[in-house]
């Protein structure tokens, strides 16, 4: 089959556009979604997909492989957002292989392996190390199945033998500090490791083996921001695996959850903007947030989510417009992000991923 080409343009100053358009009730609102996308082929886990194993090969199995790609649990592929001002809120979207919930694994204290926490820094010219405990950083529980520190039973990570699945509280957190996930839930304990695992690693699906656009056996391709050199998001990133929230100083609003059929009303469609011929997660999700828990004006952010493991992490810039200037009618302009030369970042002007021969 031919090369599938999976495109995507990041402009240095994250210019995107974000409109509310207001539509009589009770139709739904129509809004703007800005996509980022993930590697394909970096989520470490195993080969089990809609409950069918799956081995090395891509082929169905009695015994699950371990490796990344489209049979991975925890493989991530896109997520989105979209401001509808006119409503207060913005709408959070993900398209991953792990479900909200999480997957069962014995190698989880709790017995169950979970997204983490998203966490959305205000001001993008400092990094995730420098805004923790300060009022540019807001992190978002969303799955309470986690071992988030918002409260004490997720904290300790406990899941009693044949008691049902722990949830506890969800919402939006203001001062919050990130805690490392990994040890609690089997996970990498270095970038270096996950690294070397992840392009080590040869891609298969449906019995062939995939090749890249130079007629090369396909490798796996860490990618943990959109848009982000590996280098530049670790640096960002800072200290592995902190994925959920170690402490907050206040809990500032809660979220409203939306399965894929709600999203779909709204006009998200990961499959028509990954374009034909690419295989997406078998889990979409989304929730929102209120608008007026974000500063008024017009501001850059840079949001990032992992899977508690540390086996897969997404994250992408966005722009929020001003609430002013939307009530004027005025469109906004996403200001530039030259404070990432601050912390050794730099945004690619464009880039094409290609997918592989099938």
């Amino acid at each position: 089959m031919a090369n599938t080409h999976l495109t995507k343009t990041i402009t240095g100053t994250v210019a995107m556009t974000i409109a509310a358009l207001a539509i009589a009730a009770p139709q739904a609102q129509a809004i703007t979604w800005n996509y980022a996308w993930d590697s394909f082929y970096d989520g470490t886990g195993s080969f089990i997909r809609n409950g069918q194993n799956y081995n090395g090969n891509g082929v169905a199995a009695n015994n699950p492989a371990h490796g990344v790609g489209i049979y991975s649990q925890y493989e991530h592929f896109g997520m989105a957002y979209a401001e509808d001002i006119e409503s207060d809120r913005v709408v959070f979207a993900f398209n991953s292989n792990l479900a909200l919930g999480g997957w069962d694994s014995s190698q989880a204290k709790d017995g169950n392996i979970a997204w983490g926490d998203l966490f959305i820094n205000l001001d993008p010219t400092k990094s995730f190390a420098e805004v923790q405990g300060t009022d540019s950083l807001l992190a978002i529980r969303f799955d309470g199945t986690n071992d988030s520190g918002v409260d004490t039973k997720a904290n300790n990570g406990l899941k009693l033998a044949g008691k049902n699945q722990y949830t506890g509280e969800t919402g939006v957190y203001s001062g919050v500090t990130a805690k490392n996930s990994t040890a609690n839930n089997g996970g990498w304990s270095n970038y270096n490791d996950y690294n070397n695992y992840v392009q080590g690693k040869t891609i298969y699906e449906n019995g062939k083996k995939l090749k890249d656009a130079n007629g090369k056996d396909l490798k796996g391709q860490v990618e943990l921001v959109d848009g982000m050199t590996v280098t530049q998001a670790q640096n960002y990133l800072g200290t592995h695996g902190s994925g959920v929230i170690g402490s907050y100083q206040e809990k500032i609003g809660d979220i409203t959850m939306f399965n894929a059929s709600a999203l779909a009303a709204m006009g998200l469609d990961f499959a028509g903007t990954a374009g034909l011929g690419s295989t997406l997660g078998t889990q979409t999700f989304g929730f929102s947030v209120s608008r007026s828990l974000f500063p008024e004006n017009s501001m850059d952010w840079l949001a990032h989510v992992m899977a508690e493991c540390a086996n897969d992490t997404i994250g992408m810039l966005g722009v929020l417009g001003s609430v002013e200037d939307y009530n004027e009618e005025d469109v906004p302009e996403p200001a530039a992000l030259a404070g990432f030369v601050a912390v050794g970042l730099a945004i690619a002007g464009s880039k094409r991923r290609k997918a592989a021969n099938r």
